[in-house]
């Protein structure tokens, strides 16, 4: 009798199946803890009432100056850091700050009220912004930082030194609106602007346009592969920049009112894109940060040392900046959110 064999299909092991290990997915975000939720008030808080009482509660360390000049120097500062969005370098921040100045003495000698003039010179800051961005459109690294270095060089010696001259050139100072007559109320009238240009940046980095320019950074080779235009994006972003440090630059004219040409020299545009890097290049809390710490504490030392500080700023500023790159390389930024992780008892 012969054996007959039979073959049969492996069957699955549903009972296995059924036991087996699930497919790993990510954790679902859960409700912030008591101490989350109370931290952040607190720093809410005590954020606002820094804000609110900055330049009183500084009053013994020197005048409000100080703190506006720092608040330029910030915007300043966060201009540059807006163009790292695209990885790129500029040189040519300060060139668009004396852009601001002149176009705010032009307004100004015009009758001009001071309501209109912020957002006119944001927006006569866009042809010059589009000049920088076409070198953004054929250079990349090192050479865009080399054209826009040569561009605020060519600024400064065929513009600014024949319309602004060695000790500031206008016919009259430029004349203060009557609400900011004081330093103080300046005060509140820059710190308005550059929270309203933080919040605005942030509300691009977290949207897509931010996530779309996370992906040009990375590659623009990819970028433009999926479809969308690489030139698109980095002029806007250009624009964005420029409109920040021209108008930087005509809170800066206000506070000086007499602004020598020799404030926009091009070597001054490294040490501020040097003070990006030290906040945090891409960082909107760090560049506002590093402006503060590189304008401002400079200022109050020569006054708390009675002028024996002066001249000792670049020091100053040189000192912190390798001290930071060294021990921290994310900068300002990357130490601030390390203190706000341990605040928060999070995991670092």
């Amino acid at each position: 009798m012969s054996a007959v064999t039979e073959l049969r299909a492996p069957q699955p092991d549903t009972e296995a199946a059924a036991t087996g290990p699930a497919p790993a997915l990510l954790p679902l975000p859960g409700p912030l803890g008591v101490r989350i939720v109370a931290a952040r008030l607190v720093g809410v808080t005590v954020l606002a009432i820094l804000v609110l009482t900055l330049p009183f509660a500084l009053r013994f360390a020197g005048p409000a100056y100080a703190i506006d000049f720092g608040l330029i120097v910030a915007l300043a500062v966060l201009s540059a850091s807006v163009v790292a969005w695209i990885g790129e370098i500029t040189l040519a921040t300060l060139a668009q700050m004396g852009m601001g100045v002149v176009l705010l003495n032009f307004l100004q000698n015009r009758g001009v009220p001071f309501a209109a003039v912020v957002p006119i010179v944001a927006l006569l800051s866009v042809p010059v912004s589009l000049l920088i961005g076409v070198f953004a459109l054929r250079l990349r690294g090192v050479y865009f930082a080399i054209a826009t270095l040569a561009f605020a060089a060519l600024a400064q010696k065929t513009f600014f030194q024949s319309y602004l001259g060695a000790e500031g050139g206008f016919e009259k100072p430029i004349a203060r609106p009557s609400f900011v007559s004081s330093d103080y109320r300046l005060y509140y009238l820059i710190m308005a602007f550059l929270l309203v240009v933080a919040g605005t940046c942030y509300l691009i980095r977290r949207s897509w346009i931010g996530t779309r320019l996370d992906a040009l950074r990375d590659s623009e080779m990819a970028f433009a592969v999926l479809g969308h235009s690489p030139g698109r994006y980095k002029l806007f972003t250009i624009c964005v920049a420029g409109a920040i440090a021209t108008v930087a630059g005509t809170y800066y004219g206000i506070l000086q009112q007499v602004v020598p040409a020799n404030y926009f020299n091009p070597v001054l545009s490294i040490a501020y894109f040097a003070f990006a890097v030290v906040g945090g290049l891409g960082s909107i809390g760090g560049a506002i940060a590093a402006g503060l710490v590189f304008g401002s504490v400079p200022k109050y030392f020569d006054t708390v040392s009675q002028g024996h500080f002066v001249g000792y700023d670049q020091f100053f500023a040189g000192a912190v900046a390798l001290l930071t790159v060294l021990t921290v390389p994310g900068g300002l930024a990357e130490i601030g959110r390390r203190t706000w992780r341990r605040v928060e008892g999070r995991a670092r």
